[in-house]
């Protein structure tokens, strides 16, 4: 990779990572210079980086100009929420069918990582271990177009997972999804991946200021 592409790279990953993170939220304005001078970069990468943010679906181009944190709409929430349901649902029916020990371990680590936690009081890191979560659903799931298709919109909903400012209603339901792939039970778990949806969108919603 040319060096002016590695540098756009380093700064499109880091400034999205402060959007995951939640050090950025949604409405902020991404400024060139200063979001240059924190990672010591020039603004001709910011700037390149900026275009490949909104791109791909974490900030927006202004009507009155430059960029901002994307905020979504109750409908685009509405679409991301069910589009994403739809793809875990089918992901969810196949791992309960064929999850190894080994599947089903790697999710109760997710979770036990995330319950510690929420115990220890640490909001940020629980709403990054419920976004986790779904990632090791991901990956524990056979290859196919299913996972191919989450690849492209799950980054954002992880993105909103992130956010929420109490992951505990979240955490649990991931529990019992994850008992449900672990007793084999396909029917189970889809049905309570699609109420978790509802969850999902309650809690983005809030998040963007969304009805």
């Amino acid at each position: 990779m040319p060096r002016t592409a590695a540098v756009v790279a380093e700064a499109r990953d880091a400034i999205r990572d402060k959007i995951i993170s939640g050090d950025l939220s949604p409405g902020d304005r991404l400024v060139e210079r200063t979001l240059g001078a924190e990672l010591a970069v020039s603004r001709v990468p910011v700037r390149e980086a900026l275009r490949e943010l909104v791109a791909a679906g974490y900030a927006e181009q202004r009507a009155t100009g430059g960029i901002a944190v994307r905020a979504y709409t109750a409908d685009e929430i509405d679409e991301l929420v069910a589009a994403n349901a739809a793809l875990e649902t089918l992901l969810v029916t196949r791992l309960a069918r064929e999850a190894s020990e080994g599947d089903v371990t790697a999710l109760r680590v997710v979770l036990a990582e995330t319950a510690t936690a929420i115990a220890n009081g640490d909001t940020a890191a629980a709403s990054d271990g419920n976004a986790r979560f779904h990632e090791v659903l991901s990956a524990r799931a056979r290859p196919g177009v299913t996972t191919e298709l989450l690849a492209l919109i799950g980054p954002r909903l992880r993105w909103l997972q992130r956010q929420h400012t109490d992951p505990r209603a979240i955490h649990a339901e991931h529990v019992a999804i994850t008992d449900a792939i672990a007793a084999g039970d396909a029917e189970v778990a889809a049905g309570l991946l699609r109420d978790h949806a509802v969850t999902s969108r309650a809690a983005a919603v809030n998040l963007h200021g969304g009805t």
